[in-house]
């Protein structure tokens, strides 16, 4: 499902207290973690997927925000539309949603406005070295080269009492990137976030 909110449509979902049939509620568990990403610089393509995991592992909505391009645009999964979830999310609409998830465990109203994420594990599994990037020229930008790739992703999210959202099996993601030099260095962006369900 992705979330963006993984990501993202589910956490978007739980970020706005959406229901979301991408998200499977089960007894909890507690699976081992992965081991911690390192932030990347985002000179090279994967480093975008390397820094949504990033974010999500040490909650920075900081990272995540540098992430996301100027036209950036979220796609739920076709199974997630209706229901009261919308087709996308705007740029500005998916950093929100992922703020009040990556910041719902420090909410200090009782009750919270959102419901409190207490832990979250995602995972997007992909080999740097072996992803298959499809190389895209956007009708609306013809002297540019995107790029897309498609990857498996689980996640875990523990919510507040005892509450625990998984991934479907078999859930992927598909992310557009797109390269935003900054001085004279490759700066890629996400510019397109469609979850694809399972």
């Amino acid at each position: 499902m992705l979330k963006r909110s993984l990501l993202l449509c589910g956490l978007a979902v739980i970020a706005l207290s959406v229901s979301s049939c991408l998200f499977d509620p089960e007894e909890k568990q507690d699976p081992p973690k992965e081991p911690p990403r390192s932030r990347q610089d985002l000179s090279e393509r994967w480093h975008v997927l390397n820094n949504i995991e990033y974010a999500y592992q040490t909650r920075r909505i900081d990272i995540y925000d540098e992430l996301l391009n100027s036209d950036f645009t979220f796609y739920f999964s076709p199974g997630d539309v209706g229901g009261g979830s919308p087709e996308t999310f705007t740029r500005t609409e998916e950093k929100d949603a992922t703020s009040r998830l990556f910041l719902s465990n420090e909410q200090t109203q009782n009750p919270p406005p959102d419901p409190v994420c207490t832990d979250m594990r995602l995972d997007l599994v992909f080999d740097p070295e072996n992803l298959n990037w499809v190389e895209v020229i956007p009708e609306d930008f013809p002297n540019e080269k995107w790029y897309t790739t498609t990857v498996f992703y689980t996640f875990t999210f523990d919510i507040e009492p005892n509450t625990t959202y998984i991934a479907q099996n078999g859930a992927k993601a598909q992310f557009t990137v797109r390269n935003n030099p900054s001085g004279g260095t490759n700066h890629w962006e996400l510019v397109e976030f469609r979850d694809l369900g399972s």
